[in-house]
């Protein structure tokens, strides 16, 4: 998988063909990032054809569906949703219950640096 951390829920967890990426690109799929492509013949991506390799190595690069405009073949991306809009998780400090005024559990902030870096 491409390197680092894109936001969202960030682990490329779903397999979404080519054409219905293209077809959804502005629809289903405009909140969605993807790290790896794998199978398939080619595909352009923002007026650059990416051709696949044929000893089936996975083409990993982040990807943005609505600059896929065409794809040849089988080709799957892995995606995930990428908007924002799922709950944050992860390791908070009991003592920062109403940091920033936020009062519910599911808005505490997610420390996720060490020695108390923030993010």
């Amino acid at each position: 998988m491409a390197g680092g951390n894109y936001g969202g829920s960030s682990l490329p967890t779903t397999p979404v063909p080519g054409a219905a990426l293209v077809s959804g690109n502005k629809t289903v799929y405009k909140n969605f990032k993807c790290t790896t492509a794998l199978d398939g013949t080619s595909f352009v991506y923002d007026d650059v054809t990416i051709t696949m390799p044929t000893d089936g190595t996975p083409v990993e690069m982040v990807i943005s569906p609505a600059k896929v405009t065409t794809v040849t073949g089988a080709v799957v991306f892995l995606c995930y949703n990428c908007s924002c809009n799922d709950i944050m998780s992860g390791t908070t400090a009991p003592s920062a219950v109403n940091y920033s005024g936020a009062s519910a559990p599911m808005w505490k902030p997610v420390i996720i640096g060490g020695d108390g870096l923030n993010s």
